[in-house]
């Protein structure tokens, strides 16, 4: 199939928030553009017991923007000014430091996997207590990864609410056959949107990832997206795709 051509539908499958880039840049270029999101979240309450492992632990780990969001709708930032974060992706850490809070380590990497491999690396005194503020999806690659070098607790703070029902719009353009994209910016994303409608994909339906963990999801189900992004970011899923939109951005 060609998924770029103006005839295509865009399916955006992720929570829309305020000045979403990928929406905002399909209608920009005259796209339509569906948004069936297929996942929201919900606050994990921490309780106490797991409030005072961190108020006594040396550094905090975020893994997305998400986690810093139901961390601090949880705790003051003035309650942990004494803690190191690091965080995974430059928009994690920068949510960080609008709430005052000290940033020690922002990945270079895009995954989980390439923060491990950083932070192995990395001088840490021994029996040093670090808290990991996941999604409950999240799989136990920190734990893993940082046994035998610090006390590592994983906390959940957001649990990944998967829909059940079709939204009739994306429902009618699957049943007339007609080419569309579907762009899946997380694992649950793409395995919601499919729980949905296997029964009516078709040869003429693509699929977009952001990154690795996505496109692992698709080839599970034996899909190759048709767009993968190079940076695992809003921001490179939609150069790839605005390369595909119009040839001469290249």
């Amino acid at each position: 199939m060609d998924p770029y051509s103006r005839e295509t539908a865009v399916v955006l499958t992720h929570p829309m928030g305020q000045d979403d880039l990928l929406y905002n840049g399909l209608m920009q270029e005259g796209v339509e553009v569906i948004c069936d999101p297929m996942i929201d979240t919900e606050q994990v309450s921490l309780c106490q017991d797991k409030l005072s492992t961190i108020y006594k632990s040396r550094r905090i780990i975020f893994t997305s923007k998400r986690g810093v969001e139901y961390f601090l709708k949880q705790v003051k930032p003035a309650d942990v000014l004494d803690k190191s974060f690091i965080c995974i992706g430059k928009k994690t850490a920068q949510m960080v430091e609008k709430s005052g809070l000290k940033v020690w380590w922002v990945s270079q990497g895009r995954t989980s996997s390439d923060l491990v491999e950083e932070l192995q690396q990395a001088r840490v005194l021994p029996g040093e207590t670090w808290v990991g503020l996941l999604g409950e999806l999240a799989e136990n690659t920190l734990e893993d990864g940082l046994k035998g070098i610090v006390n590592y607790q994983r906390y959940n703070v957001y649990k990944t609410i998967i829909a059940e029902k079709r939204k009739a719009e994306t429902e009618s353009l699957l049943r007339a056959k007609r080419p569309m994209l579907v762009v899946c910016t997380s694992p649950s994303c793409f395995n919601g949107f499919m729980d949905v409608y296997d029964d009516l994909i078709h040869d003429e339906v693509g699929f977009a990832s952001i990154g690795p963990a996505t496109t692992k999801s698709m080839r599970k189900r034996e899909i190759t997206p048709a767009v993968t992004a190079r940076f695992s970011t809003y921001e490179g899923l939609w150069q790839e795709m605005k390369l595909q939109l119009k040839p001469n951005y290249r």
